[in-house]
């Protein structure tokens, strides 16, 4: 399976403003490109493919600073982690830990996507209206890149840096920046390569779309391509095009808004716009969702569109 799109991703940070602190700029572009799918995904291989390929496209000077920062504050070995550690590479090993956090702090639950209702169609200049309280990845993405150009404290530093390599990722994941009153494509129950959607006791299905984007299809990629790890697939993603030359520029919130609507439009024109079966635009009012039981119980009225995703949806994606 060869993918299909270039999703860029940029995160651009800076340090404290003094006469012995260094601007340190990270920049971040994972090409799920080539031939044939973009259903290339951001779990732990995804997100980590994503922080080694930022690290080739850094000056060998700003990647140690960038390390530095991390290595000043390490991640709190107490906090449990949904992936393996990377001990060879900080970068990498860092670049789910936001996942982990949220976990761990509800209240951050919130920062890695933003809700644009799929049925304001184009009309996503301002993230205001979906982001109350600044609790969305547009304002959380732009706030902990002020952190880590004002701080001087070293744990909130490192911790927003491990934000701003995460969300980077996340903003440019397609459906974590629309949603159809289906919890971005959680609620939406799909069979992926025949294997059909299950049900367990909290009313949650799997496989689902989104999860099909976040790793379902990389994982089919790997392993179609004996691509081992992380480092693998970086190499592969890499592999398949020049890497371009990306100038830093501050994570401000019109520009975090502009990945956003970039994200966005993909998710419209290809994650929902070329499913076999249409799926039913729903309601904008329809936007924050604890179970997919909610909205007239979204999931079961997906499932029975009986939607199958393979090999054909990833081609034409």
């Amino acid at each position: 399976m060869e993918a299909g799109i270039r999703t860029t991703l940029r995160a651009y940070l800076a340090t404290p403003r003094t006469t012995k602190q260094r601007r340190v700029a990270i920049v971040a572009l994972l090409l799920v490109a080539g031939g044939r799918s973009s259903a290339f995904a951001w779990g732990c291989d995804g997100h980590r493919a994503v922080a080694l390929i930022a690290e080739r496209l850094l000056a060998p000077a700003t990647l140690t600073l960038v390390r530095a920062v991390l290595t000043a504050s390490p991640v709190d070995p107490a906090l449990k982690r949904g992936c393996e550690p990377v001990p060879s590479d900080i970068v990498a090993d860092v670049a789910s830990w936001a996942d982990d956090q949220r976990a761990a702090d509800p209240a951050t639950g919130g920062w890695h996507f933003v809700n644009f209702p799929r049925s304001i169609g184009s009309n996503t200049a301002s993230a205001a209206k979906y982001c109350p309280a600044g609790n969305c990845i547009v304002d959380a993405m732009a706030a902990q890149f002020q952190v880590l150009k004002t701080s001087t404290d070293p744990l909130r530093r490192a911790n927003a840096l491990r934000f701003v390599i995460h969300l980077a990722g996340d903003i440019h994941q397609p459906l974590h920046a629309i949603t159809n009153g289906d919890r971005g494509g959680n609620c939406f129950p799909v069979a992926y390569h025949a294997q059909p959607p299950q049900e367990d006791e909290r009313g949650n299905f799997s496989p689902n779309l989104h999860g099909v984007w976040d790793y379902n299809s990389i994982a089919t990629l790997m392993k179609a391509r004996g691509l081992a790890d992380a480092r693998a697939l970086a190499d592969y993603v890499a592999g398949q095009g020049a890497l371009p030359a990306v100038a830093p520029a501050a994570a401000t919130r019109a520009r975090v808004t502009s990945w956003a609507r970039d994200a966005n439009a993909l998710a419209r024109s290809v994650a929902y716009g070329r499913l076999p079966v249409p799926a039913p635009i729903e309601p904008s009012s329809a936007i924050t969702l604890f179970s997919c039981r909610d909205n007239h119980d979204v999931g079961h009225r997906l499932l029975a569109l009986n939607e199958q995703i393979g090999e054909v949806y990833e081609q034409a994606s």
